[in-house]
């Protein structure tokens, strides 16, 4: 049985993500709906809401468990799709789009889907089954150059090169077919005092590589600001470095009006702000929260609103 994700920093999302009670509202990572169902109590009836998520299960969960006075759009895609998604459907603009980028429950805590080293299951870690490679696929077939590229680049794991060396040898023995095998790689391999960070770090690197995140982040916040009417609002929140460099990254650029290196003495790039950052430093979760919430823990909220074209 599924547990119910707590929203996290709940209370932060809602004010800065509505700025009408009658708009049209994408949740982009729909999860178990604790953020899609405190968007709908904040908004009037006739307000619209469009709930994605790359994993059916999800959609599924929702479709059968939220029920909300609004117009509610379900939808089994990959956030990548945004804009389509939305065109599809009969939006061409939206009034607010909400990311949470965490692991949602229906693939954590599902050990034959293969996201938890705390489980022993299937090294799979897929969100939608129409990927083609799979966990088990990559971590036995990758070269041990790409395995080092990726723990590094997705991980930020010092002990990379050890690792994907200590992988390599052990699939010339046998195929690593489950989280467990994978698990005791690593722990034979390095020692320390706080295994589980290392853990963490080379599965997180794994799931983002199969399935594709970091380019699906780039592709959906490139796309939020076609979609995005005025004074629309773009909220997301991280949990670790790599995603919160990019979404930071992201604001900063689309809120300048010249992105030309410092030494141009004319801007050529001709490139225009779009959003203007509501919040200067990401917003973090309180340790009550945190203690009451241990998912909570590493959350960074950002958020940015479109400005007029004319600005």
């Amino acid at each position: 049985m599924t547990s119910i994700h707590k929203p996290v920093l709940l209370e932060k999302t809602l004010k800065y993500l509505i700025n009408t009670k009658v708009g049209v509202y994408v949740d982009c990572t729909l999860g178990t709906g604790g953020h899609f169902k405190a968007i709908a109590k904040s908004l009037k009836p006739n307000a619209v809401l469009v709930g994605i998520d790359a994993d059916y299960s999800a959609i599924n969960y929702c479709k059968k468990n939220i029920q909300i006075q609004q117009k509610s759009i379900f939808v089994n895609s990959n956030f990548a799709n945004l804009m389509r998604i939305c065109y599809r459907i009969g939006y061409t603009r939206v009034n607010g789009i909400f990311m949470d980028l965490g692991l949602s429950s229906f693939a954590l805590d599902n050990p034959n889907r293969g996201f938890s080293f705390s489980h022993n299951g299937p090294l799979d870690m897929r969100f939608s089954p129409e990927t083609t490679e799979s966990a088990e696929t990559f971590v036995n077939s990758a070269s041990v150059s790409t395995l080092k590229r990726i723990f590094k680049e997705y991980g930020e794991e010092k002990h990379s090169n050890l690792i994907a060396k200590a992988i390599d040898k052990e699939r010339k023995i046998q195929q690593i077919k489950t989280t467990r095998q994978l698990a005791n790689i690593i722990t034979n391999t390095i020692s320390s005092p706080f295994p589980v960070k290392i853990l963490s770090r080379i599965f997180q690197a794994i799931r983002i590589h199969v399935n594709n995140e970091i380019e699906s982040l780039k592709k959906a916040l490139s796309q939020s600001i076609e979609i995005l009417d005025e004074d629309g609002r773009l909220v997301v929140i991280s949990y670790h470095s790599i995603e919160d460099r990019i979404v930071k990254q992201f604001m900063k650029r689309e809120s300048t009006n010249c992105i030309c290196p410092p030494d141009f003495p004319i801007c050529q790039c001709n490139h225009k702000a779009q959003l203007e950052i509501l919040t200067k430093r990401p917003i973090i979760p309180s340790k009550e929260e945190i203690n009451s919430n241990s998912r909570a823990r590493g959350a960074k909220l950002r958020a940015s609103k479109k400005i007029r074209e004319d600005k």
